[in-house]
């Protein structure tokens, strides 16, 4: 049962095994800040991604774990206090979905803390070691004012801190107690995305593959890929869970319908770019002014990438084809 820890704050308790650990909203989260989750059972505990790298991200997150050990507790792998079965509450592992800011730029600091194992998909541990400040992270701020680019700044410093103590991919498992999370291979949204399955109690855990509202944003290839996105939604569908736990947004209850409704959305859109095509506005601002035509400008760039997403895809399984002029790019039906 969801309960709510008090009037008019976020769901601190899912199940008594999944626990959401709410943070103060940071300047970059938009309307849903991203979800950073704890699974615990007798006395051991893993956290499902870990948020923004500032210390008003992990201080709460901190403090929300000693909270549940007890007043006693420490700093430390060993949070000392009581656990729901009066043991000490160890987190051993800080799981992380992908390599975008908000979802793995607090891991280095809390593993600091807690002496907490990261572990990350061999893709995304790359991409963490070769980082690239203009890689694409899901936020996107003016220059202006230039204190807003220097923490951000700062905050890819400390999100490139962040290093393997395990990989996983699709098909291992992590215990924790005497529960089982399954790792599966997700990407898409990034090239190592994961999502993650508590068997015992059927909960998904799914970073930015699925949100708990709205479609998230899926780059062209090397950043993303929309035909492996595609594959990914068709294969949690076959998990059949009972809670979908998001990592921006609340928990979805209807999973299937929600997985049904991202595909049917995506097919959607390839239908009309595809229709678009074929009435001769294959250009790529004509296509965005066509999708898009009231989009918030603050918006364009990523809808772009999107775009351009979705022609690689429809271009890889030879629905359209490209052809290269004087003022660029035109697609056109094969």
């Amino acid at each position: 049962m969801l309960t709510l820890a008090a009037q008019g704050r976020r769901i601190m308790e899912i199940t008594p095994r999944v626990h959401s650990i709410p943070a103060h909203q940071a300047f970059l989260s938009g309307p849903y800040a991203p979800n950073v989750y704890l699974v615990v059972d007798g006395g051991q505990a893993a956290l499902i991604d870990a948020g923004y790298p500032d210390e008003g991200s992990i201080g709460p997150r901190l403090e929300y774990l000693q909270g549940m050990a007890g007043p006693s507790a420490g700093s430390g792998s060993a949070l000392k206090g009581s656990s729901p079965k009066g043991q000490a509450l160890r987190l051993a592992h800080i799981i992380v979905t992908h390599h975008h800011i908000d979802h793995c730029g607090g891991a280095h600091a809390l593993r600091q803390a807690t002496d907490a194992r990261i572990c990350l998909h061999p893709t995304e541990a790359r991409l963490l070691s070769e980082w690239r400040a203009a890689a694409p992270q899901d936020v996107d701020i003016p220059a202006e004012p230039q204190t807003l680019a220097e923490r951000l700044g700062a905050w890819r410093r400390a999100t490139a801190q962040t290093t393997a103590d395990c990989l996983v991919q699709g098909g291992d498992t992590i215990q924790v107690g005497g529960i089982t999370i399954e790792v599966i291979d997700t990407p898409g949204h990034t090239l190592g995305s994961i999502s993650l399955y508590l068997r015992e109690e059927g909960v998904l855990f799914t970073g930015d593959t699925v949100l708990g509202l709205g479609t998230v944003a899926i780059m062209p290839p090397p950043h993303g890929d929309m035909a492996l996105y595609m594959q990914s939604l068709e294969r949690l569908k076959g998990y059949q869970a009972a809670l979908l736990c998001p990592g921006h947004g609340p928990p979805v209850r209807d999973v299937a319908r929600k997985l049904q409704e991202l595909i049917d959305h995506r097919q959607e859109r390839e239908r009309q770019i595809l229709a678009a095509v074929g009435q001769g506005r294959g250009r790529l601002e004509a296509l965005l002014a066509e999708l898009y035509p009231e989009l918030d400008r603050r918006l364009v760039g990523m809808a772009r990438g999107q775009l351009i997403a979705h022609l690689a895809k429809l271009e890889s399984e030879g629905r359209i084809a490209r052809r290269s002029d004087g003022d660029g790019s035109l697609y056109v039906l094969p």
